[in-house]
């Protein structure tokens, strides 16, 4: 099946272990014939930011066709809404089979609808990575979802099979803000890089032996963009940082506007990696007992899913999914008090067993991208 992901809603930054990057990689290795058409922004390295790299098109390491299309004009405002060259031509060049939309809130989804309404023997689907924590967090860009995008996706209903909800709010977000058919409405879950589980677990004890951890300790680890938006970790760092029986690994990027206040809370026992590439994540996760996310989501959550470690998570509407029946514990605010009693109560090697036989079940499959790539084909 020729297989055409369009990612023009969001950026597409090749080799990062994000959710476009791996469904696409793994609709390839399900035996597909996969194109992505993207943009020319790309995020910074440490996910900071983003530059412009050239148009272009190539074949990348996994043998998926990349077409990286120039913005119609590069001013803020078509950024924001993101219309671009050539796009119309270039899926009429392509001939797909089934289009993938990964964030139909992009002014050229009507591009993508254009070429639908031709070639109806074409199979369409579109998700959702927008919700009122991460994108409408303000009046202008609920202002654009109530208007622009939502006339964008009603389009697009006309068209498509299916709208997918990477996490179950923002399944909500669709109808609320879309009011899109609820049976068109769908979960389809992020998850963890099959492919690199095998060789975690190989990293996971070389790490084990390097950092001398121990089974007589509690080995926490958290990590990912670690800013304003996500101070809970401040917390966990004072919660922890005078136990002498348990060890903190914190990884990926800390914002400037919080940085000086991280420095002063790294302690004997903290440990801050840096920014770590996928692989090395994922060998951090299993190499510790228990990952410990106090703040607002991340994809980390289900990537700890599906490598089976279990989780103590924050809370929020719609996120509940990553609880496979006893690998979670809830924070209700992610306060210094409820992180001290939550470590306690972890402590007991009983309460973490318990959590890490749950979290190493079969259910953790769903979370699989060869899985989900599968499912993301209806």
């Amino acid at each position: 099946m020729k297989i055409v992901n369009v990612i023009l809603g969001n950026t597409y930054n090749e080799g990062w272990g994000y959710q476009e990057n791996l469904i696409s990689k793994w609709q390839k290795l399900n035996g597909n014939d996969v194109t992505v058409i993207t943009s020319r922004m790309i995020n910074n390295k440490n996910d900071d930011g983003y530059h412009l790299t050239d148009s272009c098109e190539y074949v990348n390491d996994l043998g998926i066709k990349v077409i990286r299309l120039e913005y119609l004009f590069n001013t803020w405002a078509i950024r924001t809404l993101r219309s671009f060259k050539g796009l119309y031509k270039t899926l009429k060049r392509e001939k797909p089979d089934y289009i993938f939309i990964h964030n139909g809130q992009f002014l050229d989804s009507l591009k993508v609808c254009r070429y639908l309404k031709k070639h109806p023997e074409c199979k369409a689907v579109c998700d959702n990575h927008a919700d009122e924590t991460n994108s409408a967090k303000s009046f202008f860009p609920k202002l654009l979802h109530y208007t622009v995008w939502n006339f964008c996706m009603n389009r697009l209903n006309h068209y498509v099979s299916c709208f997918y909800g990477v996490l179950p709010i923002r399944c909500g977000f669709l109808k609320k803000y879309y009011h899109l058919p609820d049976e068109k409405v769908k979960l389809l879950v992020m998850g963890v890089d099959d492919e690199l589980i095998e060789p975690a677990q190989k990293d996971a004890e070389k790490f084990r032996n390097e950092h001398h951890l121990s089974d007589k300790q509690l080995n926490i680890v958290t990590g990912g963009k670690i800013d304003h938006y996500k101070t809970e970790t401040l917390n966990l760092m004072e919660a922890v940082k005078n136990r002498k029986n348990v060890r903190l690994f914190i990884f990926g990027s800390i914002g400037d506007e919080i940085r000086d206040r991280f420095n002063q809370l790294v302690a004997d026992n903290i440990t801050y990696l840096g920014w770590l590439k996928q692989d090395e994540s994922y060998a951090v996760l299993k190499a510790c007992d228990i990952a410990v996310f106090p703040g607002r989501h991340s994809v980390i959550w289900e990537q700890c899913v599906g490598l089976g470690v279990p989780l103590i998570i924050r809370r929020w509407p719609g996120t509940d999914h990553v609880d496979i029946n006893g690998n979670c514990i809830f924070l209700e605010n992610g306060s210094v008090k409820e992180l001290n009693e939550t470590i306690e109560k972890i402590s007991d090697r009983n309460t973490l067993n318990k959590m890490k036989k749950r979290a190493e079940s079969s259910d953790r499959d769903l979370f699989s991208y060869r899985s989900i790539a599968q499912r993301s084909i209806v």
